[in-house]
């Protein structure tokens, strides 16, 4: 049986269409009718239908934050324009800082090099996971570094600290979407979050080991393929 090309082509979207599907982001019914409404009545609104506030990100014109339903395990990207909800659509679990679900098959461990706590604030494929060992010069306790990213490109920085010794770290970027996180030794989550909590963090160590210093761009910087410098100042002390 011979089949025209026209007829071709429909058959392979339609064997397509499930996998769209799938991965297509959409506006849960639950939450439908906020689109459009202010922002602060959408807040009381989503906490009362059992959504949680865990983060948010601010881009040019528009303001998302993230919203996680324990009880559905759903997490939202709520975008807001001029103080109105402009779109509320379903985004990955880890944008909620959530692990992703389970899914069959092995499990594989990260590629060497390649962030494993930016899921969340990155939001999208990660085209470049460079790492630098930083070692402080003899009798410093400190050190500067420069540096530039583009799109998804993240640089991972590693730190070998001492239990209970003090962390002081800075970053100052050229892109106000610019942020790095840190992560203790074998932890699956950043201990600091940048994305929400800014860009200096000092803290005491816990445990020993090579702390993780992840600069990165948020999501909506990222997915333009917009590019920064900065300068990122770490330092460790008693």
């Amino acid at each position: 049986m011979r089949y025209s090309a026209t007829a071709l082509t429909f058959t392979a979207l339609l064997a397509l269409t499930p996998l769209a599907s799938a991965v297509a982001q959409v506006t849960p019914s639950d939450v439908r009718d906020l689109v459009g409404a202010r922002g602060s009545s959408g807040e009381s609104e989503l906490a009362s239908r059992g959504y949680v506030n865990v983060g948010g990100q601010t881009g040019d014109d528009r303001k998302w934050t993230y919203w996680w339903n324990e009880r559905r395990g759903v997490c939202l990207s709520v975008a807001t324009v001029n103080g109105r909800y402009d779109s509320i659509i379903t985004t990955p679990a880890p944008d909620c800082r959530r692990p992703a679900p389970d899914r069959p098959g092995p499990s594989r461990p990260p590629a060497p090099g390649y962030p494993t706590t930016l899921p969340g604030p990155v939001g999208g494929p990660v085209s470049s996971g460079r790492t630098e060992d930083i070692r402080f010069d003899r009798g410093a306790s400190s050190a500067t570094r420069r540096g530039a990213l583009k799109g998804y490109e993240t640089m991972t920085y590693l730190l070998e600290v001492r239990a209970g010794q003090a962390i002081n770290v800075s970053l100052q970027s050229s892109n106000r979407s610019g942020y790095f996180n840190v992560t203790a030794p074998r932890a699956d989550q950043a201990l600091f979050n940048g994305s929400i909590s800014g860009n200096r963090y000092r803290g005491r160590a816990v445990t020993s080991g090579r702390y993780k210093i992840e600069v990165y761009l948020m999501r909506n910087a990222a997915r333009r393929n917009e590019a920064m410098r900065y300068t990122i100042d770490v330092g460790v002390s008693r």
